[in-house]
């Protein structure tokens, strides 16, 4: 086997876990080239030369991706992570729309849209590009091939396809587990030049991609919320503490320097 193959087969038996992965490659453990043959998705290691450079320098870079769709998406820096609650209200869905949709249309759909594809905000954010055939990365925290949630089908065959990207650690139908959602989320900070947060719990995921965002350098966009609701709200707070308040789509272009 050649070193490829090898982290191939090691993932595969490790199930995309990083710390196992290591600890195996410290010990110089070497698995059975079996263990690669059950793969299907493409793949790219942190050794190969087209291994993406925004993973390449982050707080535990991947050691392998496995992925469907067109990879390229993560060339250049014109990409917008949009995340949030997994329930939001009415406000915050109409928001996303507005938001994301004028982005899209005044940068004629050459911006590229990144989320995690859960339900909620990722999802409103998503498909609002996918209405315009615009780029959308799915960076997901359980198997290649298991998407999650299953009502997000329609999403995830839109990333395997030549507008799309879909990204994951593990591979085949892994199962994630809760800390793998939490770890994920520096994939989902990294890969964008501005991360939009368009309404969150102050203890949530969500809280944590912004944390990664601001060790990488990111620029947090926050859009307020109404300020009578319970005051349990990662926007506002954000805002107070130096995130760019959101207004309109143009607040957005502006941060993500985009002509138009």
């Amino acid at each position: 086997m050649d070193i490829r193959e090898k982290l191939l087969a090691l993932s595969m038996y490790c199930d995309g876990d990083y710390e196992k992965m290591i600890k195996m490659i410290e010990r110089k453990e070497i698995v059975s080239e079996s263990y690669a043959l059950a793969n299907k998705a493409n793949y790219i290691t942190l050794l190969d030369e087209m291994f993406p450079k925004v993973f390449k320098h982050i707080h535990k870079p991947p050691i392998l991706l496995y992925y469907y769709g067109n990879i390229s998406l993560l060339d250049g820096n014109k990409r917008l992570s949009v995340i949030g609650t997994r329930e939001p209200n009415k406000y915050q869905i109409d928001m996303t729309k507005k938001i994301v949709g004028e982005v899209l249309d005044k940068c004629n759909n050459k911006i590229t849209i990144v989320s995690g594809m859960a339900r909620g905000i990722d999802q409103v954010a998503m498909l609002e590009a996918m209405k315009r055939n615009a780029g959308v990365i799915s960076i997901i925290a359980s198997g290649i091939d298991n998407p999650y949630p299953e009502d997000n089908n329609g999403i995830y065959e839109y990333c395997k396809s030549g507008n799309g990207l879909v990204l994951s650690e593990h591979p085949l139908n892994y199962v994630a587990k809760k800390e793998d959602f939490l770890f994920r989320n520096r994939l989902l900070a990294s890969a964008c030049k501005s991360l939009l947060i368009t309404g969150a719990k102050i203890k949530s995921g969500t809280s944590s991609t912004v944390r990664y965002a601001l060790d990488y350098g990111k620029d947090i966009l926050s859009v307020p919320c109404n300020v009578s609701c319970d005051g349990d709200d990662l926007t506002n707070s954000l805002i107070q503490e130096g995130a760019k308040s959101i207004l309109s789509s143009n607040d957005v272009i502006e941060s993500l320097s985009y002509d138009f």
